[in-house]
């Protein structure tokens, strides 16, 4: 892939990720503790699995709601609702189990998080519905339709903790916007699970051949980037061995369920067994990338 597309797909992620604070909020950053300061990369890694669970969510609804691996899919849709309440939790108050140490008490950080909250409690309870077999049809469509805003808003809240976080050692901020942007490969493969239930079902727009379209070069893109490195945009290469051989798995799980993805696009109807495969198959890349991001998280904790 070519440098100037993958500079191209990364910048608008990775620039709210390397700013300097501004100087009105020098004084609030400089009360962080030196034990939050320690354990930041969970902030980090922990808020952005915020955002792939927003993608689970809808991808684990729309596929039960079809019939694939509803087994599969109803326990994830559980547990994704589940998960998702607990970090938002623990961002706000703490939470020793996910090394969460402190409640968080600068009050920017503290308003993006209840805006998230604000538009995660609607999508909850539709989740809860769902899985309980209670839903309405308006509960279920907005599971499909209204789960951007929360990623947008999840969103919102990782920049604000790269923010907070980062120090004035650019290895720092460096190694914490690896862990973000590995975190965010984390939501694509859900993105693009849920994008490719959808379409052909009642909830599809005519953007959604396109959004599957884009979802999959953003994440072939970043995966290169971080195999690699792209000093343009700040992306360094695999700081150990590990990373880069965690990496090299996750392009191998991806290149798995490639083919099945560019069937989608290419307007085949799948099977229902490659489409279980398929749901499968993006769930396995999303774990393991959820494993690197970890390494990552470890990496950046050692500068």
């Amino acid at each position: 892939m070519k440098k100037a597309l993958i500079i191209a797909l990364l910048v608008p992620f990775s620039l709210g990720t390397i700013a300097i604070p501004a100087l009105g909020q020098a004084t609030e950053q400089s009360q962080v503790s030196l034990e939050d300061q320690e354990n930041a990369q969970e902030r980090i890694n922990f808020s952005g699995k915020l955002r792939m669970l927003s993608q689970r969510i809808p991808s684990a609804a729309c596929h039960l709601s079809r019939g694939i691996d509803t087994d599969g899919s109803k326990a994830l849709l559980v547990g994704a609702a589940a998960e998702f309440e607990k970090i938002l939790t623990a961002l706000e108050f703490g939470d020793t189990d996910l090394n969460i140490q402190n409640a968080e008490t600068r009050r920017m950080t503290l308003a993006k998080i209840h805006e998230l909250h604000e538009k995660w409690t609607p999508l909850k309870n539709a989740a809860d519905a769902v899985a309980g077999g209670t839903a309405t049809d308006a509960e279920f469509s907005y599971i499909l339709t209204e789960n951007m805003p929360v990623l947008a808003a999840a969103q919102l809240v990782v920049e604000e903790l790269v923010q907070q976080y980062s120090n004035p050692n650019a290895v720092t901020r460096a190694s914490l916007m690896l862990v973000d942007i590995s975190g965010r490969q984390r939501m694509l493969t859900q993105k693009v699970s849920k994008e490719t239930c959808i379409l052909g079902g009642d909830n599809q727009t005519p953007e959604t051949l396109s959004d599957i379209e884009g979802t999959i070069r953003i994440f072939e893109a970043s995966l290169e980037a971080l195999r690699f490195g792209m000093p343009a945009v700040g992306v360094g290469p695999p700081p150990n061995p590990e990373i880069s051989a965690g990496l090299e798995g996750v392009l191998a799980d991806w290149q798995s369920v490639r083919p099945l993805l560019s069937d989608i696009l290419a307007g085949d109807a799948l099977s229902d067994a490659a489409n279980v495969q398929k749901f499968q198959g993006l769930n396995t890349t999303m774990a393991n990338m959820n494993t690197v991001v970890g390494m990552y998280g470890q990496a950046a904790g050692t500068n």
